[in-house]
């Protein structure tokens, strides 16, 4: 397992400066692109996840802009939830994709509705049996609000409400509070 989250974060990593390279020629062309990266922290009454995001838009435009997203997140799921399954211990990774829309509503803040899927791997280890690692699929709708204080060089901060699904054997759907913060380039 800790293989395929250094194998997650490596190709993550890998990706995003090629997407800025390739970005340098069209943002003379769009001046006013802006790319994040940022940290996410959502919370539940069952879980807390983390996760890196990458995303681009163009910013301060008048109409809804819709940039892909790519992320890579883990999920610590409570331990008095996972008792009541008969579980004693699970790790989740999961490499995200998706498109993440942005209106512009002044002095620095968007309204945020996103849209996305998510591939990655469950490890489950039962109280009575052995680990057992099986395929993640799934998918998340959110939505929240985006502070983008400066235009060139900065920090940006958000506030959001995600749902999931997934095919997990453990948590298969829920909603959560995220608070995200980055820099914003």
């Amino acid at each position: 397992m800790r293989h395929a989250k250094y194998f997650i974060y490596v190709t993550l990593f890998s990706l995003l400066p090629l997407s800025v390279f390739s970005q340098k020629k069209l943002d003379t062309l769009l001046i006013n692109q802006l790319h994040m990266i940022t940290y996410k922290h959502v919370v539940n009454r069952n879980y807390q996840s983390t996760s890196i995001q990458y995303r681009e838009f163009q910013k301060e435009t008048k109409e809804f802009v819709i940039p892909i997203t790519l992320s890579f997140g883990s999920t610590n799921i409570d331990g008095s939830f996972l008792e009541k399954k008969n579980i004693k211990d699970v790790d989740t990774y999961s490499l995200g994709f998706g498109f993440d829309g942005y209106e512009h509503l002044g002095g620095g803040f968007y309204f945020n509705l996103g849209l996305g899927g998510c591939i990655g791997a469950e490890s489950i280890e039962r109280i009575s049996t052995d680990k057992n690692t099986r395929f993640l699929i799934g998918g998340n709708a959110s939505t929240g609000l985006l502070y983008v204080p400066f235009n060139d060089l900065g920090f940006v901060i958000g506030f959001n409400i995600i749902g999931k699904l997934s095919n997990s054997k453990v948590l298969n759907h829920s909603i959560g509070f995220g608070i995200e913060g980055g820099l914003n380039f």
